[in-house]
């Protein structure tokens, strides 16, 4: 259930509580107009109040949860994990990283654009996967010393599109690193520098 919803029956469930809880003087008097007039005034005063504050914020809730449904798209909240691949996704350059063994585990879709596939069918293959096999190695290499060194490297690489359209990039290789600071493998950012 989501959190308005959730928010909302429990307010809906407070109010009923003080609902049954008044006394039957002060719900003839509310029903009338009049006021509580019996040993009970105190009492029925002091939860009059407190309904009121539920019905509030109530109706605040009923609020909050029905305009957010109507909001743009773009307006609404977003998961921390759907803004990042939303962001990744946004830029041009080629993303992607990798574990420790060379294994791709994400990318961006200028990535998959390069490789001619969806993002799906990229995740856990290798670069002897995907690429022809002398320029796999080439990348492995690269990898392999840049993970020895612990600091980011740039190599200048020509790559083809399934298109066949060949274009000469800049990759910057670095350590990901988690958030222990363990190093879990490559992250690569490939942009392109002549067509």
């Amino acid at each position: 259930m989501p959190p308005e919803q959730l928010l909302l029956a429990s307010l809906l469930q407070s109010f009923y509580g003080i609902l049954s809880d008044l006394p039957a003087c002060q719900l003839r008097s509310r029903l009338h107009g009049a006021q509580c007039s019996g040993p009970c005034k105190n009492q029925c005063a002091a939860k009059m109040i407190s309904m009121k504050h539920v019905l509030l914020a109530t109706a605040a809730a009923i609020a909050l949860a029905t305009s957010n449904s109507m909001l743009p798209a773009a307006a609404q909240p977003m998961s921390q994990v759907d803004t990042v691949t939303t962001a990744l996704n946004s830029i041009p350059d080629i993303i992607f990283y990798k574990d420790a063994q060379g294994i791709y585990r994400g990318g961006n879709t200028a990535w998959a654009a390069l490789l001619g596939k969806p993002l799906d069918q990229l995740i856990g293959k290798t670069d002897l996967d995907l690429f022809p096999e002398e320029m796999a190695k080439s990348f492995q290499a690269f990898d392999k010393a840049m993970l020895a060194g612990g600091k980011p490297t740039r190599n200048n690489e020509w790559l083809v599109y399934p298109n066949g359209k060949k274009v000469y990039f800049e990759t910057l290789k670095t350590p990901w690193i988690g958030k222990n600071g363990q190093v879990l493998g490559v992250l690569g950012i490939s942009r392109q520098i002549k067509p």
